[in-house]
C-alpha cells in the first residue's frame, strides 16, 4: 500500500514536490519509489518514512489520523457494479461533490451536470479523456467498512473512472476492526 501511495503522488502537482523534498531530506530520490524492491526491508522501512513526513502514515497524523496499525491489505478489481458503493474520505471538496452523500457516483453525475468546482471538474474531466484514450492510472487505494469502500487515495481518478463505468480497476483496499477510529470516514 505503501509504494501505491507513494507511486499516485509521486507526479501528483498538489503532493508531488513534498514527497520529492521528503525522499531528498531523508537522501533518497525517486528511485525509491520506480525502482523499487520490496524484499528490501532498508527501502520499505525508507517509504514509509516518507509517507510519514507527507501524510502521516504511522505517526497518526495528517491523512492518517486515527488509521490502524493493524489494517490487512488485500488487491481487488473494481467493476462498475461497486461504483455504488465507493464513497470519497470525509473531506469538505468531495462532501461538497457529492451533495452530502459522499458517494462516487453521486459526484461522478455532478461533474456531467456541471455542478461540480471548476478546478475539480477540470481535474476528473481530463482524467476521464486520458481513460478514453487508453490511459492506465496507478491502483486506487480505500478501506472497506460496513458494506462501503472509502477512497484514501484517488478520489479524482476514481470519479473519472465512474464517469467512464471503466472496468477492472486496480484498487488496494484496507479493513481493521479498528477502522471506525480512522477520523476521515
Amino acid at each position: 500500500m505503501v509504494l501505491a501511495f507513494l507511486r499516485a503522488e509521486i507526479d501528483s502537482p498538489r503532493f508531488g514536490p513534498y514527497h520529492l523534498s521528503a525522499l531528498q531530506q531523508l537522501g533518497f530520490d525517486r528511485r525509491l519509489i520506480e525502482m523499487a524492491d520490496l524484499a528490501d526491508d532498508g527501502q520499505n522501512a525508507a517509504r514509509r518514512r516518507v509517507l510519514g513526513a507527507v501524510r502521516g502514515y504511522g505517526a497518526d497524523q495528517f491523512l492518517f489520523r486515527g488509521f490502524p496499525d493493524d489494517a490487512r491489505w488485500r488487491r481487488i478489481l473494481l467493476v462498475p457494479s461497486d461504483y455504488r458503493r465507493l464513497k470519497y474520505a470525509n473531506e469538505e471538496t468531495w462532501i461538497i461533490l457529492s451533495e452530502g452523500t459522499r458517494l462516487v457516483v453521486v459526484g461522478a453525475d455532478n461533474v456531467t451536470k456541471g455542478r461540480a468546482a471548476p478546478v475539480t471538474a477540470h481535474n476528473i474531466l481530463e482524467i476521464a479523456k486520458a481513460l478514453r484514450a487508453g490511459a492506465v492510472f496507478p491502483e486506487l487505494i480505500a478501506i472497506e467498512t460496513q458494506g462501503c469502500l472509502i477512497l484514501i487515495e484517488g478520489h479524482s481518478r476514481a470519479t473519472a473512472s465512474c464517469l467512464e463505468s471503466t472496468e477492472n480497476v486496480q484498487m488496494i483496499v484496507g479493513s481493521s476492526l479498528k477502522m471506525n477510529r480512522w477520523v476521515w470516514i
